[in-house]
């Protein structure tokens, strides 16, 4: 095998910034060598990132004024900003601005503005000269998509794919496939069967797969014949130890992460249950730190003795709060209209928790696949059932010592399956292999 690195060219929505919560890609590829990646993307943002250079970024903007003014230019390679690249006054109010618009898109969900979305991006003019000098000129060896839950993405990655002939990797990290998210909304199944036939498309064409969770790994196999492989967060372990938590008196639950998808529901069950167990005095305190602003129902429903909510904290002050606690709470909604939302994801929660060597509680349905996981490997006391938590709550509060112990599977589970050396030689193996054995 060719012991230099190949060049990868990455196809993905997001642009690479040190500042974005959306980190899963540019993590995996801090491990490469940042000469020998390029990043296509679609989303409005400069990159700020340490780990590649070279950007092209189409421009969604002007993919829509395209459908009107044909001769509009839609594509663009941009400067890295981490090297010292300057934005115009102009350029920044336009960059918010677009900003603003995603941000409020992803507040008031709809599909039928998904379905707009998708139809601009079929009328307008994505394909330019611009496009193919930039990957001409870059050459990959491999090119590198994750399958996203938007079928114009898979348009540009087939087109792109089938025009430069090179071998690819593909990474799966949600359930962008079945119908299983669409709940009882018929544009989201209306959605959802047309990006069906364009993964299925682009999934042939595709020499290797990633996915994030074993029950991924089980589907995907099964439905595309398949053998994919498992890539997991990565936790840098190296000069970290376990040690054994001194419980706090009351117990301190905290949990970290946003009130959406059904969340504040699991929270509110939670507060119900600290309700009768805290009637006589406080034995449980959960903070809650989140960065919405929940409605005034939830509000009233998290006010009950030892639950406070207490708004948003900085990236390094959760490191810190997770530290201190004795219970981390992760919560999935177990109602049907969002219990399959991130059915086949991965929360990068559950392995910044692992790598606090800190007691996880879990709330969420057996059959969506970080669930299924912690089950599966022991690493998290997991609650199946709302009417349950008050059973577990007591049970803790008498027997602290199943804190310490599942404290400790936690970390195992973390190292066990998550250390950074072994997630990094896998990717690192797996996509040198797709390059180099098929160019041979």
């Amino acid at each position: 095998m060719n012991d230099k690195l190949p060049k990868v060219l990455v196809v993905s929505i997001t642009v690479w910034r040190d500042d974005s919560p959306i980190r899963t890609l540019p993590e995996l590829f801090s491990c490469w060598d940042r000469e020998r990646i390029a990043q296509i993307y679609t989303r409005a943002g400069l990159p700020d990132n340490s780990v590649c250079d070279r950007y092209f970024r189409i421009d969604e903007n002007a993919v829509l004024k395209s459908v009107f003014k044909p001769r509009t230019v839609t594509g663009e390679a941009v400067e890295n900003q981490k090297n010292g690249a300057g934005i115009s006054a102009a350029e920044q109010v336009s960059l918010d601005a677009e900003n603003s618009r995603y941000a409020a898109a992803h507040r008031r969900h709809s599909w039928l503005m998904t379905l707009c979305r998708e139809a601009v991006w079929w009328l307008g003019r994505w394909k330019s000269e611009e496009l193919d000098r930039f990957v001409q000129e870059f050459d990959p060896d491999v090119i590198f998509v994750p399958i996203y839950p938007y079928f114009y993405m898979e348009r540009i990655q087939t087109y792109l794919i089938k025009k430069f002939k090179k071998p690819v990797v593909c990474f799966i990290a949600d359930d962008n496939y079945t119908y299983f998210p669409c709940g009882y909304n018929p544009l989201a199944y209306l959605h959802r069967f047309i990006l069906r036939r364009f993964v299925c498309r682009e999934m042939p064409l595709c020499d290797s797969v990633f996915v994030m969770t074993p029950m991924a790994k089980r589907e995907y196999d099964r439905i595309f014949s398949v053998d994919s492989k498992l890539l997991t967060k990565a936790i840098d372990f190296d000069g970290i130890e376990y040690a054994e938590p001194a419980l706090h008196t009351p117990i301190k639950m905290v949990y970290t992460g946003k009130l959406v998808i059904g969340r504040d529901k699991a929270l509110t069950e939670i507060a119900k249950a600290l309700k009768d167990i805290n009637k006589s005095c406080v034995r449980i305190q959960l903070d809650i730190y989140a960065p919405d602003m929940p409605s005034d129902r939830i509000i009233k429903a998290l006010d009950v003795p030892g639950c406070r909510l207490c708004g948003a904290v900085t990236k390094d002050k959760v490191a810190q709060l997770q530290s201190e606690a004795d219970i981390l709470v992760f919560a999935e909604s177990l109602s049907y209209k969002y219990r399959n939302a991130a059915r086949l994801s991965f929360s990068t929660k559950i392995t910044d928790y692992f790598s606090s060597g800190r007691c996880v509680l879990a709330i969420g349905s057996r059959n969506i696949a970080p669930i299924d996981y912690l089950i599966q490997e022991d690493a998290a006391i997991v609650v199946t059932d709302y009417k349950d938590i008050k059973l577990t709550l007591e049970s803790l509060c008498d027997n602290p010592e199943i804190i310490t112990e599942y404290s400790k599977k936690a970390f195992d589970c973390g190292k066990r399956n998550h250390s950074k050396s072994d997630v990094y030689q896998l990717f690192k193996k797996t996509i040198s292999d797709t390059a180099y054995k098929k160019a041979e």
